[in-house]
Parts: structure tokens; sequence; C-alpha cells
């Protein structure tokens, strides 16, 4: 076990910021992360804080990758959102089929993975004998041109009922990028598509989805620590909220930096204003208090696994309310403080209307929507189903619905 900390990987991290910030035009006009961006991130360490200790990760608690993905957000957006993501999939991909990770990482433990869950219609894995068939086209691969492998959510049909669920694991090679990611905010995620022409897959490259968000996983045969048997899909979405927090606290800053020492055109200072006073005092309320719903759900998912427990469907309901809560509170924030920029604050290379875009395009994400995930928390509160598949069933449902298409 890595006697490296949480606290010792996020110093890392804001070590890196400077460099981050002097590459965000170059990002920004390539579309995806800078390769020395990458290299950095790699050289540091700081993409293996949840990674399985016997293939050289540090193998901290769920969290610690967030933690990075935070601080290294407050100097890119874009940066720390790969690398909250890249950093999930170097602690969920400790749950795979022992002869996955294997292949992904024995002699290569700088081994990077992408990921996508979005398909469009038709896309799917093909059960052939002892080895599945793949075609389509997956959606908003973030980092995917910096990285050696994708995993991709599949739907698999079934002879009645609705598809099953698996991610299938792909090396660089077998799978095309196509170029689509032009987006006003997190612009250099690089969050392409991928495309997947009639390729044979290994059995041992294809894990259920059922098993992923399980205790007892195929990977708990060669990783038993505890912060491997937390839910994938139930605990994924701080993955992205980490991140979209720590670029709207990337806005607090830029903006109380922009107001310090300016003088406006009555030749009055914007920082004597009450009202601009008040602004940066509402925003960082509201980022701090979402910072508190983020440790206190991270340390509670955590005490849970800790102990062998099992987060109940209220628990993950209450999750993944917090998680789009927190994306909530981060664009409020942003938003405030945007809208009194004055016009040079709108400009292109301002870096508060940058770290404004980027939370947005941040809270974008499904697993950050307060409308899906407050509304399913407030109809268990009146004691709707709380079957402890109800995440796993709406994807089922939703794959065998396009698969009709």
């Amino acid at each position: 076990m890595s006697s490296v900390t949480s606290a010792e990987l996020v110093k890392r991290a804001a070590a890196l910021g400077p460099k981050l910030r002097e590459r965000i035009e170059q990002g920004a006009a390539a579309r995806r992360v800078p390769p020395e961006t990458m290299a950095d991130l790699v050289a540091s360490g700081v993409l293996k804080a949840c990674m399985p200790a016997r293939w050289g990760g540090h193998e901290l608690p769920f969290g610690a990758h967030t933690d990075v993905a935070i601080e290294l957000s407050k100097y890119c957006g874009s940066t720390g959102w790969v690398a909250g993501i890249i950093g999930s999939h170097n602690w969920w991909l400790g749950k795979y089929h022992p002869d996955a990770q294997r292949e992904v990482w024995e002699g290569k433990p700088n081994a990077l993975v992408a990921a996508a869950f979005a398909s469009k219609p038709g896309s799917k894995a093909v059960k052939s004998g002892d080895t599945f068939i793949v075609n389509g086209e997956w959606q908003y691969c973030s980092g995917i041109d910096n990285c050696d492998w994708v995993s991709l959510m599949s739907p698999v049909p079934q002879p009645s009922g609705p598809p099953d669920l698996v991610m299938v694991l792909l090396k660089r090679g077998e799978y095309t990028i196509k170029d689509v990611w032009y987006s006003p905010g997190l612009r250099s995620t690089g969050s392409n598509n991928v495309v997947v022409n009639d390729l044979t897959v290994a059995a041992h490259r294809v894990t259920r989805i059922h098993e992923l968000n399980s205790k007892n996983s195929p990977g708990q045969a060669l990783n038993t620590g505890w912060t491997f048997k937390l839910p994938m899909l139930d605990v994924f979405g701080y993955s992205v909220a980490g991140p979209t927090l720590g670029c709207a606290r990337a806005t607090l800053d830029s903006f109380i930096a922009s107001m310090t020492g300016r003088t406006a055109l009555d030749m009055t200072k914007p920082t004597d204003h009450p009202t601009l006073q008040v602004r940066i005092a509402e925003a960082s309320a509201e980022l701090d208090a979402a910072t508190a719903l983020y440790h206190g759900d991270i340390a509670f998912m955590n005490g849970v696994a800790q102990v062998d427990g099992t987060l109940t469907p209220l628990d993950i309901g209450k999750i993944k309310r917090n998680c789009a809560y927190v994306a909530t509170l981060s664009k409020r924030a942003a938003l405030r403080l945007v809208e009194a920029t004055g016009a040079g604050g709108l400009l292109d290379g301002s870096p508060v209307y940058r770290a404004h875009a980027d939370t947005l395009a941040a809270a974008a994400h499904r697993a950050l929507n307060w409308d899906i995930s407050g509304a399913n928390y407030g109809r268990l509160l009146f004691g709707g189903d709380a079957s402890p598949d109800a995440e796993l069933k709406r994807r089922m449902a939703a794959a065998e619905a396009a698969l009709k298409k």
C-alpha cells in the first residue's frame, strides 16, 4: 500500500497549476488537453490516487481522485475534468475481470483508460460463442485522444426482455476517434466520439454493469480492499461533481483578482461597492455549502464501505441528489459573478468568463442534472419504488428503446 496521502496528491496538483494556466490557450486551440500536461499528470502520480496498489496505484479511499480534480480545475477546468474522469476509471477498473486488469496494467502501470456511457441508437455488443461482436458509436469520451484504452457501456441483446448492460474494454487501434467536440466550455477535454465496426472482443474484456455496481465484483479476486466495494454507477457522480466545484472556485478566484485594484469609469473602486461585496460573499457561501456536501458524502460512503456495509436506495438517492446540488450551487455562484464582470469580462481570454463557461459545461453532465436527481429523491421521500437496482433498470430500459430505433 502506498504511503502517499490525498493531501500530498493535492499539493502535487497545485504545484502543476502554473503550467496548466500557461497552456490553457494551447489546449483550447487543439480542443484537447496538451500532451505535455498529460505527461505532467502521469509523472506526478495524481491519476493513480484510487488505482489498485498491486498495479502501482496509491489505492486511497474513493474521493482522493476528486480532491485532485478539484484542485486542478482551479487552474484549468478541462485538465481537472479529464483528471477526475480518468482517475475514476483507474478506480473502477479495479473491479473488472482480473485478466482485463492484467492486459491493461501488467508492465504498463501508466496506461490510461477513457470511457463512454452514452451511445447512438443501434450501438451494441452481441454475444457470439465465447466472444462479443461490437458495433456502434459512443459519445462524449473525454480525454480519448490521450488514452491507451477505452471502456464503453454497451447493451447486449437478450432472447427476451431488456438487454443486459456491460462495459467493453478496447485497446487503442481497435476503434476510431470521431472529432466532434466544439464547445464554449471545457474546450480542451477532447470529449469526442468513438466508432467501432465489427470488432471481436474476448470475454474477459467484458464486465457486466450489475457486477460493477456490486460489492462482489470480478475484481475482488485481485483487489480485496474496501474501496473497491463501492457501487460504481451509484457513486461515480462525484467524479464529475468535483471538477464542477473546482471550476466554480476558479470563477470566484478569478473574479476577485479581476476586481482588486480596478478603477471604474466613474473613478470609483468596484471593490468598495457593497453590492459587489455581497455577490462574492454569497458566491463563497454557496461554494462552501457545496464543499461541505461533497466532503460529507465522501466520508459517509467510505465509512459504509469500510465496515462492509451496503448503501441503501435512500442513501444512493441522497448521494445522487447531493451530486446534482453541488453542481447547482456551483452554477449559481459562477453566474452571480460573471453577471458583474462588465463587458471586459466577456472577452475571449477572460479567466472569469472561461471558468464560468467551464462550470456550465461541467454541470451539464447527466449525473449532475438537478431535475432528474432531485425528482428521484423526492419520489423516494414520498414512498416511491426503492429498488436497489433502480438506476440499472432505468439504463436497461433506455438501452432497449434505443435498440428498437
